[in-house]
């Protein structure tokens, strides 16, 4: 059925108002609240149509009506209006940007400014390094039994690990495998994902000494094991989620609580839609998940030298603020991409 005018701004009209209220709708509100020009009767009969082509939805016999997440897809890709954050709030964002200086601390502050702007759950998706050209390497020992490995991308994203060995790599060792591992990255591109196999196929070059060879095998593998990162998340703002009405039930608090407690799986989610478009707005039940039935996730593409790598991410309820989210995502992500591109 295709939505006529007037059942177009009705939607619309019940879709700010839950937003503002988290309160099932009345015809009577809306002709109260809303300059449609419209009786009441005849809103009300636009609501029941609406309903009845499962736009929305009344929890009770005697109440209003609200959204469903068909009404939120349709609002969100047909009627919303993109609104733009304050000058005073982009100031605010670029004056704590400032302040960071390292790829880590980048990540939890995006992740806390997108919770503090919307009063939800802030998400940064670390970047996916796998396909990132490997431009140097050091290995710099911090102990008897520990090893800093630092690799440097082409994207300019700055990579540490420390790794735990189970004996002693003397420092000329360690210089003379890098420098090894070096010599063979000037001669042609290696990505992380090849990178090891690159260093097995010459691993008898490396070692010289047979007894050493499983201990050295062990310690590249763990070097270049990033796969860790590629559902790295950081998360920020879990307690604005406990104070919405909509997860006072028990069971739908357990299962927001457990989304971002299984960074996985909110990971997986993410990444699914990485590279479609830059803004993805995933509504309730779209994501196919029960934890996210009651969730909505907007998330916007970052990029490093004009490489898309990751993206941010705000996790909320359904009855949220679209287009204010929208603009907070789009515009962290792009400020976002510029640090990081100047890393």
């Amino acid at each position: 059925m295709e939505l006529n005018e007037r059942m177009k701004n009705i939607l619309t009209a019940v879709v700010h108002r839950y937003i503002t209220t988290a309160e099932p709708v009345s015809s009577a509100i809306i002709a109260e609240k809303y300059n449609l020009d419209l009786s009441t009767a005849t809103i009300r009969h636009e609501m029941y149509l609406l309903e009845k082509y499962d736009y929305l939805w009344q929890p009770h016999t005697s109440s209003g009506r609200i959204p469903t997440d068909k009404g939120y897809r349709f609002y969100v890709d047909n009627l919303m209006i993109k609104s733009h954050l304050r000058e005073k709030e982009k100031k605010e964002i670029i004056q704590i940007y400032n302040k960071s200086k390292e790829f880590e601390e980048t990540m939890k502050i995006t992740s806390q400014l997108l919770s503090k702007l919307t009063n939800n759950i802030g998400v940064v998706l670390a970047p996916v390094i796998y396909n990132d050209l490997v431009k140097n390497i050091q290995f710099i020992p911090v102990g008897s039994n520990r090893i800093l490995t630092i690799i440097v991308t082409d994207t300019g994203l700055i990579c540490q690990k420390i790794i735990k060995v189970s004996g002693e790599i003397n420092k000329d060792r360690l210089n003379y495998l890098s420098n090894f591992i070096n010599s063979k990255l000037v001669e042609e591109d290696v990505n992380l994902t090849n990178l090891n196999n690159l260093l097995i196929e010459e691993l008898d070059k490396i070692i010289s000494f047979q007894e050493r060879f499983n201990y050295i095998h062990k310690f590249l593998e763990e070097c270049f094991d990033f796969e860790y990162s590629e559902n790295k998340v950081y998360l920020d703002g879990r307690m604005n989620i406990i104070k919405l009405p909509e997860f006072k039930e028990t069971d739908k608090l357990n299962y927001i609580l457990s989304l971002i407690e299984e960074e996985n799986i909110l990971a997986n989610t993410i990444r699914r839609y990485l590279g479609l478009r830059k803004t993805k707005i995933i509504i309730g039940k779209e994501s196919k998940l029960k934890e996210m039935q009651n969730c909505s996730l907007v998330t916007s593409e970052y990029r490093i030298k004009g490489k898309s790598v990751g993206a941010i991410g705000i996790l909320g309820p359904t009855r949220m603020d679209y287009p204010r989210m929208v603009s907070i995502a789009e515009y962290i992500s792009d400020k976002l991409s510029e640090i990081l591109s100047e890393f």
